[in-house]
């Protein structure tokens, strides 16, 4: 791994793994009824001293994703490129704080990632190991895979196949939580990898949009619609707001094939 694309790989994998430690300290909170004052309306300084921890963790991660590790050549300037990153990446849940704790949170994360960026070594990279490509799409390039989408799978402005009719053969619909279980997530990265798909696309409804590989392929409704495709449009997969996952084009057979029981899982409001 060249040093400058270590850099970048080494800031991806320090924010997954900040986020999941602070994810996992603030549901403990949670579970133990800390996380909110005893009106239920007003978080309590516990919370606010956490939760926005992982949430600007997150905004740094996609910003990262972002920049193309390819373009990246000189180390320092890798190091000041992405340390900028988390000095001023925001989303919706970073760009207004409650108060001084969260935001004085908020602000000791950033320091601690740009501190823990600034200060990394050629050696200190060595141990770092390599994460699955991904990278946010362009507002461009995002506009362009949509049309080309749209087009192909005849997909309207607003929610597709099973919440709007479609007259595209070989397409179905099912009940998610069964879907998750028949054809789960490291099944359908297996029957991709085997028809030599490498990369694909993550479409949202709204929020950031990537190419990934398929080892991160996770068709899940996550607060927005998703849509799952890759460069020949010969596949999609659609996760909606109403526990439906619809399957298309040859993954359907595919995921037939894996799982015997499909038929008594169709989501049961497809027309």
């Amino acid at each position: 791994m060249e040093a400058a694309v270590g850099v970048h790989t080494a800031a991806r994998r320090y924010c997954l793994e900040q986020y999941s430690l602070w994810a996992g300290r603030y549901a403990e909170i949670v579970r133990r009824g800390r996380d909110r004052e005893r009106d239920g309306y007003h978080y309590t300084p516990e919370a606010l001293a956490m939760f926005p921890r992982y949430n600007v963790l997150n905004a740094i991660r996609v910003e990262l994703e972002r920049i193309d590790p390819a373009e990246l050549r000189d180390f320092e300037a890798a190091k000041e490129r992405v340390a900028r990153a988390g000095e001023t990446a925001n989303d919706e849940f970073t760009r207004e704080p409650i108060g001084a704790i969260d935001q004085w949170a908020t602000a000791e994360e950033r320091a601690a990632f740009c501190g823990y960026v600034r200060g990394l070594s050629p050696a200190d990279l060595g141990a770092v190991e390599p994460l699955p490509f991904r990278r946010v799409l362009a507002a461009e390039e995002s506009e362009a895979v949509w049309a080309r989408l749209r087009e192909r799978w005849q997909i309207p402005a607003g929610y597709w196949y099973p919440l709007a009719d479609c007259s595209v053969p070989g397409v179905a619909a099912f009940d998610s939580a069964a879907f998750s279980e028949g054809a789960p997530s490291r099944r359908l990265q297996g029957i991709l990898e085997q028809r030599g798909v490498g990369r694909m696309w993550e479409l949202r409804e709204y929020g950031p949009e990537y190419e990934q590989e398929v080892s991160l392929f996770d068709p899940h409704y996550n607060g927005a619609e998703g849509y799952w495709s890759s460069a020949a449009l010969d596949w999609i997969v659609y996760a909606s707001h109403e526990s439906s996952v619809t399957v298309g084009g040859w993954l359907l057979e595919e995921v037939k094939a894996v799982w015997p029981a499909w038929q008594a899982h169709l989501w049961p409001g497809a027309f």
